[in-house]
């Protein structure tokens, strides 16, 4: 399952919030964000719409740029949830979250997701997510 995940977190519609703000300038570290995130299936914000990914990260770590991140996907057209769950070191150009889980249809699914920053846009950044099954 391929799809492009739209975080918005300045502008007139941002779909990331920052619930604390970061103990450590440097690193980020202690900051909390939650996110409701359109995705699509091309890399433009306006290209069709194929679900919303919705969570949490934390970032986690004293030395380097990484994230905890917690993540429920829901895709049109299909009846169920996917869960992804893991450190995302997103200054790494890619990177490996595991999926954890799922409902509905994609009750007890494991695999891994494999995804990178694609870009950046008016107010936020592009990422695609490659989700293995």
């Amino acid at each position: 399952i391929r799809f492009y995940l739209h975080d918005q977190f300045n502008g007139s519609n941002p779909t990331t919030a920052i619930v604390l703000p970061p103990r450590n300038n440097e690193t980020l570290f202690g900051q909390v964000a939650i996110f409701d995130d359109k995705l699509t299936t091309e890399s433009s914000i306006n290209s069709k719409p194929v679900g919303r990914a919705k969570g949490f990260l934390v970032i986690d770590s004293l030395s380097k740029s990484s994230s905890l991140q917690s993540m429920t996907v829901e895709l049109e057209g299909r009846k169920g949830t996917i869960v992804l769950h893991g450190q995302n070191p997103f200054t790494e150009s890619q990177r490996e979250i595991a999926v954890v889980g799922g409902t509905g249809e994609f009750r007890n699914v494991q695999g891994y997701a494999l995804t990178s920053t694609t870009g950046a846009e008016p107010g936020g950044f592009i990422a695609i997510y490659e989700v293995h099954l």
